[in-house]
């Protein structure tokens, strides 16, 4: 195992046909120390699988903020439920709704539901979202409240959105929930949904910068958790244990 100053987690693809007690044992055998699964998963395997692996849960996938208030809150409370079963600090979030006070006020609702299982609101920006950048995620944070939900930073999302160097450079690190870390190859099309979700390479091997990523955190004294999360349609293919290896050797470098 090389030895790195974050912990390094491992987002697993849900094509895969692997379940949680293969996922978690070649997760842990790779190096990583945590691994993100669903509510549906959590419910299925509970906390034993991932103990007898040596392996713990960073995040729960994943709240849909929506206008829909009383189906956003239900899922908050079964997302709570998984998390406080894994000790997940984190639940994905992902708002479905423009930025508005209405948004904001559902958001701090459903922190308050986290909140009881000891997790918080982990906010996705996404260029193919309605919260773009890493910037309108701190602002719809901060309406959930000081210390109450935090930003998730995708490299995918942050190389091909409107995000810029200088909010990675001078956003607060305490405002970081963790990262989603990822390579991509020039984009083929304009379909933006099936470049993220099937042509997404293991870092290094892609046109991201993603040592100048690292380096710009790491050289601010960030310590946190890195997940690896590349979504492609053939890696998804492979036997769970070559991918988790392949995504912990192409990864760790970058963290040392």
């Amino acid at each position: 195992m090389i030895p790195v100053p974050v912990e390094l987690a491992l987002t697993p693809d849900n094509r895969w046909s692997a379940g949680v007690p293969e996922v978690a044992a070649a997760a842990a055998a790779a190096g990583f120390t945590a691994v993100g699964l669903s509510a549906d998963q959590v419910e299925t395997a509970g906390p034993e699988v991932l103990s007898e692996a040596g392996i713990r849960c960073h995040d729960v996938l994943a709240l849909m903020v929506s206008r829909n208030e009383e189906r956003t809150l239900d899922s908050a409370r079964r997302l709570a439920e998984a998390a406080a079963v894994v000790g997940a600090r984190w639940v994905l979030t992902v708002p479905m709704t423009p930025p508005s006070p209405a948004a904001g006020a559902l958001l701090a609702r459903c922190a308050d539901v986290l909140a009881e299982a000891g997790a918080r609101p982990a906010i996705e920006f996404s260029p193919l979202g309605v919260v773009t950048s890493i910037a309108a995620a701190r602002e719809l944070a901060a309406a959930a409240g000081p210390d109450r939900a935090g930003v998730m930073i995708d490299t995918w999302h942050f190389s091909r959105g409107d995000s810029t160097w200088e909010q990675l450079e001078t956003i607060p690190l305490e405002e970081i929930a963790y990262l989603q870390f990822n390579d991509a190859p020039a984009p083929v099309s304009e379909d933006g949904f099936d470049e993220t979700m099937n042509r997404r390479l293991w870092p290094g091997e892609g046109t991201f910068e993603l040592e100048r990523f690292a380096t710009t955190l790491l050289d601010r004294g960030w310590t946190g958790t890195v997940s690896v999360e590349v979504l492609n349609a053939e890696l998804a293919r492979l036997p769970v244990a070559q991918f988790a290896s392949a995504a912990y050797a192409s990864t760790a470098r970058y963290w040392r």
